[in-house]
């Protein structure tokens, strides 16, 4: 019931307590004082006044050496005795009574709570009644005093309730104070470790504030410039000035570039942000300017330009750059009015790669190479015209802009091609300064486009067009044999077409089966067919039969040769199964590019094949060029010592057009050589070659190796050669051209004139 009535409230704290008891103690000990002086010396009441001169210093002594809250409740219950005491015995009570027990409740709402306050109001009233009852005093007394006693009690609530009620909200101000502190603390930490500059001024320009970071970069001491004026917009021009005061009159921030100079004299490069600062009522009162240093940012990104634009070896403007000077001067050609529509002014690309270089690479690894180029380039600089401009498009590749060679197509490929070979003169043997100088023979590769040049299937000439130009130029002159020059020409591009078409088509005939296998006859002195070679044709749905010598190279530079010989060599097994082919015990031969004998697998990949089908690995003869053993010799022996194991024979094809061939002969465990038809085609007993067939001939006889000459076609050459040799096969259009295999194969007798066709 007490606490709905009066609800319960914080309690008062320890400072209230102490300067409650301090103020009632000494009034109780002097109101006690007082009262007894008044009444005399004498009675019991004289005495209990007296007492409330210890109670009170008792009451301080308590609270000094304890606790305030402990010494309230011992000067109440103390004091309360002493009233009761005094009023019961009818020293006094009424209006005095009524007052020191009305103090006596406000002491202890204010020093212990209103739950004590509460309780002293009751026993106040009860004591009343006590006193009525037994007729010590008049219940009208009695009703005043419950009134008077309520009434504190109520004002007491109201006071200590907005008493706390003030507190709580004091406390919630300091604690929101603290927090604000803490965060402007945190603030000021992070203003003053920031890198960047950052400052704050008045309307009047003075300065107000400037961090650690302003400090360390203008060289400026705080202390001396905080209030001086202009030291805020450093660098800022008039228009500037304005520009800011503009956006910060509308509340916006300003953000601009500029270059200041520092106390020392160093110029910067500062990107600078400028905000109002703006009061409670929303005008503006200052001025945030942060300032961040971006010189070595500036300077990082002009590195990165210039190395994206420029080749680090060799300090020469690259392929990207190049490209953007191809397309200026595209942008700047004016066509002529003439007829012809050609330009006014023709230019040239000119491109230049250095043969073999990653051999020089493989010998004596890429610093002395980069230093090789740098003398290359050195080298070039000095033979060519001021006017024409230098770049690197590639590892050993060099691109070089003649600009303005002629008025007219013709003339300037005559003035790009003389320079070439001038250069080509010119750069023949070059010293390279890396460590000791050496002096290295040198050849290089040149191809040309003269532009602008519209071709049929563009609307305009453009830098990638020139430089794809340039580039088939190159590629045919490398095709060449190296260190020739080479212009474009329309059929270029006609012929790189091309190949990209057989390329794409030759996937397509891998995996739809149009390609054929075929074969040619080798007979003997009698006529008679001994073996084949089996030969791949390409049978295309649409163009018919693509000639082997226009796809085969595009395999082998594609790297599809490898999954062609693989077709190759299961379709020769399953000929070598067929059961005419066995009871006849012919042999069947198949070339193997180098780039599908040199995989690693390729030997295993055999083995399985010959295992899976049952073939006779006897009758199996496997055609090799010398190209192959140009790289690893010794891991090519190895793997043909490999497959000798199972039977495998190995022929040696094109034998005599290598330089090394007979060197190589005495090595390789082969069976059989292939006489290049080079040394057939024109072969007379008169001829010059005739000598060189028969050493070659005897070279074999010594060597015990068959003899297979290809390109036969004329009867006199076939007796030329079976009477120096009578044991040699003929394979050539005298006998039989390529017939599919399944054509032979349906022939009476194999071996039979029926088995060749010559038509």
């Amino acid at each position: 019931m007490l606490s709905r009535t009066f609800p319960r409230l914080a309690p008062p704290p320890e400072a209230n307590a102490r300067f409650a008891v301090v103020v009632v103690a000494l009034w109780f000990w002097i109101l006690g004082w007082g009262v007894a002086a008044l009444s005399g010396p004498g009675g019991n009441g004289w005495w209990l006044c007296l007492a409330a001169g210890p109670i009170a210093w008792v009451a301080l002594l308590i609270g000094w050496r304890l606790r305030w809250r402990l010494a309230a409740q011992w000067l109440l219950l103390a004091a309360l005795s002493v009233v009761c005491l005094l009023a019961w015995q009818g020293a006094f009570f009424g209006t005095s009574t009524v007052l020191v027990l009305a103090v006596l409740v406000v002491f202890a709402g204010w020093s212990m709570g209103i739950a004590e306050a509460a309780l002293v109001a009751v026993f106040v009233v009860l004591l009343g009644g006590g006193l009525a009852y037994q007729g010590r005093a008049h219940w009208e007394q009695v009703l005043i005093a419950g009134y008077v006693m309520l009434f504190l009690l109520w004002v007491t609530f109201r006071m200590l309730h907005s008493y706390s009620a003030q507190m709580l909200q004091l406390r919630h101000s300091l604690d929101e104070l603290g927090r604000h502190k803490q965060q402007l603390g945190v603030l000021f930490q992070a203003v003053e470790q920031s890198q960047d500059s950052v400052l704050i001024v008045d309307l009047q320009d003075r300065l107000v504030y400037a961090n650690q970071a302003f400090e360390e970069h203008s060289g400026l001491q705080r202390s001396a410039i905080v209030g001086q004026t202009s030291l805020a917009q450093a660098g800022l021009g008039p228009q500037e000035r304005m520009q800011v005061q503009d956006a910060v009159q509308r509340g916006q921030v300003w953000q601009g570039v500029v270059n200041s100079r520092r106390q020392d004299g160093v110029q910067v490069t500062e990107s600078v942000r400028i905000a109002p600062v703006t009061d409670p009522d929303g005008d503006l009162s200052h001025l945030l300017e942060i300032r961040q240093d971006i010189s070595e940012l500036l300077e990082a990104e002009r590195r990165i330009r210039h190395l994206q634009h420029v080749d680090a070896v060799t300090q020469l403007p690259n392929r990207k750059a190049l490209l953007l000077r191809l397309d200026m001067l595209l942008q700047q050609q004016q066509p002529a009015s003439r007829s012809d529509g050609t330009p006014q002014e023709c230019h040239a690309l000119l491109l230049l790669e250095i043969d073999r270089f990653q051999k020089f690479i493989d010998a004596r690894g890429s610093q002395w190479s980069d230093a090789l180029l740098q003398a290359f380039v050195a080298r070039l600089q000095s033979l060519l015209p001021p006017s024409a401009r230098l770049a690197r498009t590639s590892a050993s590749q060099f691109a070089v802009i003649l600009e303005r060679v002629g008025k007219t197509r013709q003339g300037a490929r005559m003035h790009s091609y003389a320079v070439a070979e001038e250069l080509q003169q010119g750069l023949g043997s070059i010293v390279c300064l890396q460590e000791v100088p050496e002096t290295v023979l040198l050849s290089c590769s040149a191809g040309f486009s003269v532009f602008p040049f519209v071709e049929p299937v563009l609307q305009a000439d453009a830098g990638e067009h020139v430089l794809r130009r340039a580039s088939l130029a190159l590629s045919q002159a490398r095709h060449q044999g190296g260190g020739q020059v080479h212009a474009y020409s329309e059929a270029l591009a006609a012929i790189a077409q091309r190949r990209i078409e057989l390329e794409k088509g030759l996937h397509v005939a891998l995996q739809e089966g149009q390609l054929q296998l075929f074969v040619q006859p080798q007979v003997d002195m009698m006529g008679r067919v001994v073996s084949v070679e089996a030969l791949v044709r390409w049978q295309h749905p649409v163009n018919g039969m693509v000639d082997p010598a226009e796809f085969i190279p595009v395999a082998e530079d594609t790297g599809l040769v490898v999954p062609l010989g693989d077709w190759m060599l299961e379709q020769t097994c399953q000929l070598l199964n067929d059961p005419r082919v066995q009871q006849g015990g012919y042999r069947v031969s198949v070339n193997v590019s180098a780039l599908q004998f040199q995989q690693a697998g390729f030997v295993r990949k055999l083995q399985e094949l010959i295992q899976r089908t049952g073939v006779d690995a006897s009758r199996l003869t496997l055609e090799v060029t010398e190209s192959l053993l140009l790289q690893e010799v010794e891991q090519a022996i190895q793997k043909m010592v490999s497959l000798r194991a199972l039977g495998v024979h190995f022929a040696l094809d094109d034998f005599g057009t290598g330089y090394s061939s007979l060197a190589y002969l005495m090595r390789l465990p082969i069976q059989e050589i292939k006489l290049d038809q080079t040394f057939i085609h024109d072969l007379t007993p008169q001829s010059h070659g005739a000598v060189l067939v028969e050493a070659l001939l005897m070279v074999a006889k010594g060597r015990a190796l068959r003899v297979v000459a290809e390109g036969v076609e004329h009867k006199a050459q076939a007796q030329l050669l079976q009477a120096w040799e009578p044991g040699i096969l003929c394979q050539g259009y005298l006998f039989s051209r390529p017939l599919p295999a399944s054509e032979w194969l349906q022939a009476p007798d194999l071996s039979g004139p029926q088995a060749l066709r010559t038509w």
